[in-house]
């Protein structure tokens, strides 16, 4: 069973970001994204559908602050992942389709597309996980 977005293979991008104030503790393999959080810092994915930018790749702790601390993230589109759903059971028909990053921002929300940040490449049903690959959330313009 994975433990959240447990790294499997592939060329890592790594980026130092600043977490916001209102950030949880991050676990390794947990999603980081700037959807609700104060303009220039990112947090914790807590709610399905919020776009990923990627996946913490250190321990830290909450910080008191905007900008208290920073976490080490993966925000390479070439990473692959094992995790697991949400609720429910993967099957077969999922593979080469796209889902949402789960509400406790370590599991994939295989009932839901709104922002489709995950590809699943392959499903393993004998315990299930899935292999899969984000599409990090788009850039905007300043």
């Amino acid at each position: 069973m994975a433990t959240g977005f447990d790294f499997v293979y592939g060329q890592r991008v790594l980026v130092r970001v600043p977490l916001d104030a209102d950030s949880a503790d991050i676990a390794v393999g947990t999603a980081i994204t700037s959807s609700g959080a104060d303009t220039g810092f990112y947090k914790n994915v807590d709610a399905s559908g919020e776009t990923t930018v990627g996946i913490a790749v250190e321990k830290v702790s909450s910080p008191s602050a905007d900008g208290g601390a920073t976490v080490l993230i993966d925000i390479s589109e070439e990473s692959y992942y094992r995790v697991n759903p949400d609720t429910g059971t993967a099957a077969e028909t999922l593979r080469f389709k796209t889902c949402d990053i789960g509400a406790d921002g370590r599991t994939a929300n295989i009932d839901a597309s709104a922002t489709d940040n995950v590809k699943i490449h392959e499903v393993r049903t004998s315990d299930n996980a899935l292999l899969v690959s984000l599409i990090v959330a788009a850039y905007v313009g300043v």
